[in-house]
C-alpha cells in the first residue's frame, strides 16, 4: 500500500493507493482511526471494473458517500502518478462517475447535482438544508468572524446529521465561509461540498462563477450549461 499526503485548499487528506491490494472496510476504518488523527480523511485509491474508484474515510473511521476537495485530490492524484494520460478524467465515487481536469487554478470537477434546497429553522438558526453528495445546512450571516462555528456548528450537526456551513456575503460574487464537518467533527479550513451547496443556495443571479474565500484559501464554483464545477489548488505535501 501506498501512502501519501495531500492538502486541498486546506483539507488534509492521507491518500492511500490500494490498486494492488485488498483491504475489507474494517481495515480501512481501523487505518482510519489509526492514523488520521491529524488529517481530515483518507482517500482509498482503488480499482474497479478496469476503472478507479475512489472510497473516502472521514477520521472518524466512518465512510462518507463523497467529498469536493476529496475528490479534487483524487483527480490530481491520477494524474500525477500517470495512471490517466486523458486531458478529462474519470472516475466512480459512491455517488456516480465524477469528472474533471487540471486547470490553472489547480483541479476542476464536476460536482454531483444539488437536492433542492428545504429552508428550516433550529435553534434561532434559520438556513437551508441540502445535499451535494453529502447533507450540509447553510447558513447566512452577518459576521462570520464573530460565530463560534465549534459550539454551534457541533449542536446543529447532531440535530441535522449534517455539515454545517456558516456563510458571510461579501458581494454579489464573492462569499465568505466556515465549515463544521460531520465525521471531522470540528471546524475545518475548507470544505467542497460544502462550498459548492452554498454558491449554489447564494447563487440566485445565476451568476457564472462564484468566489469562495475558505479559511484555507480560494475555491471556484462555476455555473455551467451541464452541471456546477468546483474548483481550487491541490498540493502533495
Amino acid at each position: 500500500m501506498k501512502i501519501e499526503k495531500f492538502t486541498a485548499t486546506g483539507n488534509s487528506f492521507i491518500v492511500c493507493d490500494i490498486t494492488n491490494t485488498y483491504l475489507s472496510d474494517k481495515e480501512k476504518s481501523e487505518f482510519v482511526i489509526k492514523n488520521s488523527q491529524n488529517r481530515d480523511g483518507v482517500i482509498f485509491v482503488e480499482k474497479k471494473n478496469k476503472g478507479f474508484f475512489m472510497d473516502y474515510f472521514n477520521k472518524d473511521g466512518k465512510r462518507a458517500a463523497f467529498c469536493g476537495n476529496g475528490a479534487r485530490t483524487f483527480l490530481f492524484y491520477l494524474k500525477i502518478k500517470g495512471y490517466v494520460q486523458e486531458k478529462i478524467v474519470k472516475f466512480n465515487t459512491y455517488v456516480g462517475e465524477i469528472f474533471g481536469r487540471l486547470t490553472e487554478n489547480g483541479v476542476m470537477i464536476k460536482m454531483p447535482k444539488p437536492t433542492y434546497p428545504k429552508k428550516i429553522s433550529f435553534d434561532y438558526y434559520e438556513g437551508f438544508y441540502l445535499t451535494v453528495g453529502v447533507p450540509h445546512f447553510v447558513i447566512f450571516v452577518d459576521n462570520i468572524d464573530s460565530i463560534n462555528v465549534n459550539r454551534i456548528g457541533k449542536n446543529l450537526r447532531n440535530k441535522l446529521d449534517s455539515n454545517v456551513n456558516f456563510v458571510q456575503i461579501l458581494n454579489a460574487k464573492t462569499l465568505k465561509i466556515r465549515t463544521f464537518e460531520r465525521g471531522v467533527e470540528s471546524e475545518t479550513l475548507a470544505c467542497g461540498s460544502g462550498t459548492t451547496a452554498s454558491a449554489y443556495v447564494f447563487n440566485k443571479n445565476q451568476n457564472e462563477k462564484i468566489e469562495v474565500r475558505a479559511r484555507g484559501g480560494i475555491l471556484f464554483v462555476h455555473f455551467l450549461n451541464d452541471g456546477i464545477y468546483l474548483e481550487g489548488g491541490v498540493q502533495n505535501v
